[in-house]
């Protein structure tokens, strides 16, 4: 190992100090990767060996004053412009101060921007939480849920912006459900009912069940497990059948409307109308 630099306030022992300088991350803290033939896309490539102490500077300091490093910074001497510097390629922090690392940083080839972040978020030695960046980005989170270090959340980024969510429901390393975000919003959810690892059924979000335009949406049909239906695919009050009132067809006449039946006898010939008979001679 490369001659080390210690900044802690003042000179430790030699022995304490090589002894609390060790680069290498503890095994316990290193979360387990998925089983083999998973069904979750490949995490970015990180160079793990920028957190060995073999041909480092390390420089700790003691945060705490306890006379124990908790913070280990790795540097490499890099040519740079044809002129030699010291890069950062990592930092381990021990938050708790327990003698365990709790977080650690990875850093790209000019110490400049992390590729990689681990957390130990329960203080058990493990990891539960890694963090993939590109070019400064954050585009994947690795989360494991249930602590039996496997990862079983996976979270994706573009531009950091959530946009897919992909979930190891039942622990066998596979994804079984997946979803979708859209402007933030979550847009669908697609679940492997079946043990494929593909999806075969799909959920929409209830805010995106809306005709284009501005109209009414056709209700949406009713979930495959026999769940209930949201609020927002209830059908509108429009498309109920009119009442039965209006379909019955209206009373006849009254009697009013028929002509009086005296109206449709002629009446008599009067007298008058009658020559009289003429006068004898």
């Amino acid at each position: 190992m490369a001659k080390s630099t210690w900044m802690v306030g003042g000179a430790f022992a030699a022995v304490a100090l090589t002894l609390a300088a060790c680069g290498s991350t503890p095994k316990k803290a290193e979360m387990v990767s998925a089983t083999s033939g998973t069904n979750v896309p490949s995490a970015p490539s990180v160079d793990r060996a920028k957190c060995s102490d073999k041909g480092k500077h390390v420089v700790t300091s003691d945060t705490n004053q306890d006379q124990k490093a908790d913070v280990w910074k790795f540097f490499q001497s890099v040519d740079m412009g044809g002129q030699k510097t010291e890069v950062l390629t990592c930092k381990q922090v021990d938050l708790n101060h327990d003698g365990k690392i709790d977080i650690v940083y990875y850093y790209d080839d000019k110490g400049a921007q992390t590729t990689l972040e681990e957390f130990d978020l329960d203080f058990d030695g493990k990891f539960d939480l890694t963090v993939y960046y590109a070019q400064g980005k954050k585009v994947r989170e690795e989360l494991d849920t249930n602590y039996d270090q496997r990862p079983d959340l996976w979270k994706y980024y573009e531009d950091e912006k959530l946009v897919r969510i992909e979930r190891d429901t039942n622990g066998d390393g596979k994804v079984d459900e997946w979803q979708y975000y859209e402007g933030g919003k979550l847009d669908r959810i697609g679940y492997d009912t079946t043990g494929s690892g593909k999806v075969d059924r799909w959920d929409r979000a209830p805010e995106n069940e809306e005709e284009p335009g501005g109209g009414t949406a056709a209700p949406a049909a009713a979930p495959a497990n026999g769940a209930t239906a949201p609020a927002g695919t209830t059908p509108p009050a429009a498309t109920t059948p009119p009442p039965a009132a209006a379909t019955t067809p209206p009373a006849a006449k009254p009697a009013a409307t028929t002509p009086p039946a005296a109206a449709t006898t002629p009446p008599a010939r009067p007298a008058a109308t009658t020559p009289a008979p003429a006068p004898k001679k």
